[in-house]
């Protein structure tokens, strides 16, 4: 539970929260809970805009290990200490004292909930139903809609909100920054390249995502890349892929859920050094997957910058032609589709040969052993014949074999280059 120290009565053990966490954890120690909710809380304070925090625990185990009294030897543990260590150096100041349970009562509360009923506990934290009080049942029913089924200007029927929430358009997938009512409109909608929905602007959240079943799973690609898809799809139904390096992991383009068990599993393979993202349609909930990694950077090409609409600390606007954010990975300006549309080359890719991750700045067709480039997908606007030349001109100095588009299977097993010049001609013959 986060609290205002500002609000009155915030040392009253029953302080209103102004955010609430729970996640099930499946089967661990006490300790590895413990610290696991040190470090979430920690950056969600940071994502709240906090300067300060004292973390008040029931563990005094966790609170001797964090003010440096006690060791901290188990290697799991150790991570998650030195996680929390790294994000408590970014506050201007903090203290950890203990706390026992009797006055601890609704993180006692948040944290059976999570274990009862997680659907009912991503809710709660989402500010889709009030965080439960020590003498509420994990089992109380999740509030209900209007009985009148009237839907609100979003064009879905509201729940009752605990407070502001990062809306995300059922569109295009974006999140948009906490706020108590959602946006009146979604401007990457707006834009020609995309569409408002027939049903017109409607919004949706993480809690209700999570509400509706859905649930990310990670896949292994090739050696050393991993799929990260959402089940059901949501909004336009991109995946993400995992690029795996000894510099570390980074996240190419960006899905609109965010679960505590992918996190679990990407903490579990690394973590992530980085995001890049190649073109605001694919920017989903970036800044929740950033803050869930420490804020890690999130790539975009500066050209795009006026798209971002949910803006965090990792947020990178980079610029110019390419760009190695690791080593071995570059991000190369192609524009076409957006000003700023980017591709990922992975140099150690395909067993060495190398590998663009291209998004759908260059997009492999039904025909996997072709690809073609658009203004708008959804809309069928080609481009012009001068920005499809650009295009081939920028990736022709990188060496790669394989290329992966945004969708599951839409993958060119080889001879990526030849792909592309063919497309490149056949397309500007049939201009």
């Amino acid at each position: 539970m986060i609290i205002d120290a500002e609000q009155p009565g915030a040392s009253d053990p029953m302080a209103r929260p102004i955010a609430a966490i729970a996640r099930p954890l499946g089967i661990q120690t006490n300790n590895f809970a413990e610290w696991t909710a040190v470090v979430l809380a920690l950056e969600r304070a940071r994502a709240l805009g906090a300067s300060e925090v004292e973390l008040v625990l029931d563990s005094k185990l966790v609170v001797e290990q964090l003010m440096g009294r006690w060791r901290v030897k188990e290697p799991t543990l150790a991570t998650l200490h030195a996680q929390a260590r790294t994000l408590l150096a970014g506050f201007r100041g903090w203290n950890a004292r203990h706390e026992g349970r009797a006055n601890n009562k609704q993180a006692d509360a948040m944290a059976n909930l999570a274990l009862d009923d997680p659907v009912a506990a991503r809710l709660a934290e989402a500010g889709e139903r009030p965080p439960p009080t020590s003498g509420s049942a994990a089992g109380d029913p999740i509030a209900a809609p209007d009985p009148s089924g009237r839907a609100d200007a979003s064009g879905l029927v509201r729940l009752p909100s605990a407070g502001p929430e990062a809306w995300i358009c059922v569109t295009c997938g974006v999140q948009y920054p906490l706020s108590d009512v959602p946006p009146v409109e979604c401007p990457i909608c707006q834009d020609e390249r995309q569409y408002v929905g027939w049903g017109g602007q409607q919004w949706t959240t993480m809690a209700r995502l999570a509400a509706a079943g859905h649930r990310n799973e990670l896949a292994e690609e090739e050696a050393g890349l991993w799929n990260l898809g959402t089940r059901p799809r949501v909004a336009i139904g991109q995946r993400a892929l995992i690029v795996r390096t000894p510099a570390g992991n980074v996240m190419w383009d960006c899905i609109p859920f965010v679960d505590g068990d992918s996190v679990a599993q990407l903490r579990r393979m690394g973590g992530l050094a980085a995001i890049a993202i190649s073109h605001p349609h694919f920017y989903g909930s970036m800044t929740t997957w950033s803050a869930a990694f420490g804020d890690c950077p999130v790539y975009i090409h500066a050209a795009d910058g006026e798209w971002v609409q949910f803006r965090g600390p990792g947020l990178r606007l980079w610029e110019g032609d390419a760009l190695e954010i690791l080593s071995g990975i570059t991000l190369i300006n192609t524009r076409g589709h957006f000003p700023g549309a980017t591709v990922l080359h992975w140099a150690a890719g395909a067993d060495g040969r190398g590998t663009l991750l291209t998004g759908d700045s260059i997009t492999v067709v039904q025909d996997r052993r072709w690809v073609s480039f658009m203004y708008s997908y959804p809309n069928l606007v080609p481009l012009s014949d001068a920005e499809v030349r650009h295009i081939a001109d920028a990736v022709r100095p990188f060496r790669y074999d394989r290329m992966y588009s945004a969708w599951e299977g839409r993958v060119t097993a080889t001879d990526g280059p030849d792909a592309v010049e063919r497309s490149v001609e056949r397309y500007l013959v049939h201009r």
